[in-house]
């Protein structure tokens, strides 16, 4: 059967009730929350609001990565929609009437205050790929419609400060569609948004198109031949015997992942090899087409997007492979289902902690158990102790730690004070309680009965403790004792000070004006480097790559050396702050990226080459981590050019 066939018998033609209650709420202008499985069809929602004509003049349809983001311009462009793509890397249509993106790309129009922008041409033939907008492919003024699919990414702790920043700010004007299938307390979005000024309604469905079924592997694999001698390999074997197949298979690591699908290859008997064109040996390399010809396969992050969206995932949809290994960790990433889902493990190693997954990652993994339209039924298979299916359940999502300074900075203007915006972003973040940003007493004191000039509780707190170089008006100040009952904790407003976003007055500076060109914490970065005036800008902007790296790329080398990292620490003197600074420095920092991406941006050099050479040197990337690196980094490179002059922002 051709991939078109097996496409076309999982497309979604008659809307289910649910889908029609969500499409109804929409037309009458209502934001809506969507709770459903994954394969129920929740996106089937926005595109039958999209093909009646149901929104004044454009959407953005995000997603949280870049691959999800290809694959729906892909779709949504072979239906003859018009249809732009904006993830950093890519601006192809930026102004299209349906626009998808990562948030983070989209985040220009998304966090700034509306400005009129002409409407885009709805005629004529669709965008073609254009050099980066302003903002890095930035999609222009807000849309109409904003969906987030997967809205669950809410509380993720790396980036749930993005999705929350723009949520929080949003113009009411902007209409909302929300989707997921792992969030367990969708009221409580939907009660957040209302307390916005929003009018939500919440669409749920249980039903699950392709029903899910427990499988002890185990009993399956009796009568085996000898040869079939991994324990692994046995049970994906049983399953190929038992009408299982294809499976996909989760690994705890890349290493992991490679190792099982070398395996399987090996030892799995195997009656009509798979022919490859010469296009596509030559995009997978030698080891992955040797698996591909077994109808096995590897899919994890080290891949180059080519490989993994343009080679593994098209043959996994169309039928073609047997198993396919992928990471745990690309659970949320995966853009196809099989028949079965078998887990080899029931935790991962994160840095030096063991971890167990997660019941929200283990629904997004079964998940991928069942395709709809080819499977009456999708399997779990289980074996020993990996998790079980009644152990999946959807996340109660509350708000990431990190608090999100870019919405909240951005609208500060030159004069103003934080205070003011610190009262507000109170209320409007994903709380059920108003967050305690550091100002709440001292706010309601006069500037001028203020002696020690400090405007934050945390300060005041902090500077009638000291014990070495005291202030001395503390001594005699009537609001002693006050201050002796504030809590020194640190907060918000006294750690933007501390790191000079925000002056002694609690207006922004320069340096604050930086940091809030990005969604994390890049700008804290930049702006130390910048104020070394004997640090070359062409150096530093190199060297800015090293803030995407973690330890992929710093091998035997410790992660925090280099120029930046030391710009960072002096600046910041080893503060930690949530999501932005770990002992001074972002916590994202790893040395070594920035030789990778010189190599290739000055010298030409072959990023096949630079992945062997790093295997050789015992780092921890791939290909497909330079790829995703260079992207990152030029990203970065765009919302800078795409800044405002600091002369319009600060005084």
């Amino acid at each position: 059967m051709r991939l078109g066939d097996l496409q076309g018998l999982q497309t979604l033609l008659l809307p289910d009730a649910w889908q029609r209650d969500a499409v109804h709420a929409l037309q009458a202008g209502r934001d809506v929350v969507v709770d459903a499985p994954t394969g129920a069809g929740k996106t089937h929602v926005f595109e039958r609001f999209v093909e009646q004509g149901n929104f004044a003049r454009r959407a953005v349809f995000t997603v949280p990565t870049r691959a999800l983001a290809n694959d729906k311009f892909a779709e949504w462009r072979a239906r003859g929609w018009r249809v732009g793509i904006t993830t950093g890397d890519l601006s192809v249509a930026p102004h299209a009437p349906v626009v998808v993106a990562t948030l983070e790309a989209a985040q220009g129009a998304l966090l700034r205050r509306p400005t009129p922008a002409p409407a885009p041409d709805h005629a004529g033939p669709e965008g073609s790929a254009t050099a980066p907008a302003p903002g890095g492919g930035d999609v222009g003024s807000p849309p109409d419609l904003l969906v987030v699919d997967e809205y669950q990414w809410l509380g993720d702790p790396a980036r749930g400060n993005h999705y929350e920043g723009v949520l929080a700010t949003l113009p009411a004007s902007v209409q909302l569609l929300l989707l997921s299938g792992s969030v367990a307390n969708p009221e409580d979005v939907a009660a957040w948004l209302t307390r916005l000024g929003r009018r939500v309604e919440i669409v749920r469905t249980a039903t699950r198109p392709v029903p899910l079924e427990e499988v002890e592997i185990d009993d399956l694999v009796q009568g085996l031949p000898r040869e079939i001698e991994g324990f692994w390999s046995r049970r994906v074997a049983g399953a190929l015997r038992e009408g299982l197949a294809p499976v996909l298979v989760f690994a705890p690591h890349r290493a992991d992942a490679e190792r099982l699908a070398r395996q399987f290859a090996r030892e799995l008997p195997l009656a009509d090899p798979l022919t490859l064109t010469p296009e596509q040996e030559s995009m997978a390399g030698p080891a992955l087409a040797r698996l591909l010809q077994r109808r096995i396969a590897y899919h994890h992050s080290g891949l180059s997007y080519a490989q993994r969206a343009g080679l593994v995932e098209p043959l996994a949809k169309a039928g073609q492979l047997r198993a396919v290994v992928a990471t745990l960790g690309l659970a949320a990433g995966i853009n196809f289902s099989l028949r079965s889902v078998m887990l080899t493990a029931a935790g991962y190693r994160v840095g030096a902690i063991e971890r167990d997954i997660a019941p929200h990652e283990l629904l997004q993994m079964i998940g991928r158990a069942g395709r709809r339209g080819l499977d009456d039924t999708g399997y779990m298979l289980v074996s020993g102790r990996t998790p079980r299916l009644r152990r999946a359940a959807p996340l109660r999502l509350k708000r990431a730690a990190p608090l999100p300074w870019a919405a909240l900075l951005r609208r500060l203007r030159p004069g103003d004070s934080a205070l003011d915006l610190a009262r507000d972003a109170a209320t409007r973040l994903f709380t059920e309680a108003p967050l305690r940003l550091g100002a709440e007493i001292t706010a309601t004191i006069p500037p001028a009965a203020l002696p020690c000039g400090q405007l934050t509780d945390t300060g005041r707190a902090r500077l009638v403790r000291r014990k070495r170089n005291p202030f001395p008006g503390c001594r005699t100040c009537e609001l002693r004792a006050e201050c002796l009952a504030l809590s020194p904790e640190p907060t918000p407003l006294w750690q933007w000070q501390r790191v000079g976003v925000l002056d002694k007055r609690l207006r922004l500076t320069a340096r604050g004006a930086v940091v809030a060109v990005f969604l994390g914490p890049e700008g804290l970065a930049l702006a130390a480097g910048l104020e070394d005036r004997r640090y070359p800008v062409d150096h530093l902007l190199f060297d800015c790559a090293n803030l995407f790296a973690g330890d992929r790329f710093s091998g035997t080398n410790p992660r925090r050396l280099g120029r930046l990292a030391t710009a960072c620490e002096k600046t910041y003197r080893r503060l930690d702050i949530d999501g932005y600074l770990e002992e001074g420095v972002p916590p994202g920092y790893g040395y070594g990226a920035s030789d990778i991406v010189q190599a290739v941006v000055e010298r030409g050099a072959s990023r096949g080459a630079l992945a062997q050479s790093l295997a050789s040197d015992m780092a921890l990337a791939g290909r497909g981590d330079i790829d995703r690196l260079l992207t990152e980094w030029r990203s970065f490179l765009r919302n800078l050019a795409a800044a405002e002059p600091l002369g319009e922002c600060v005084t």
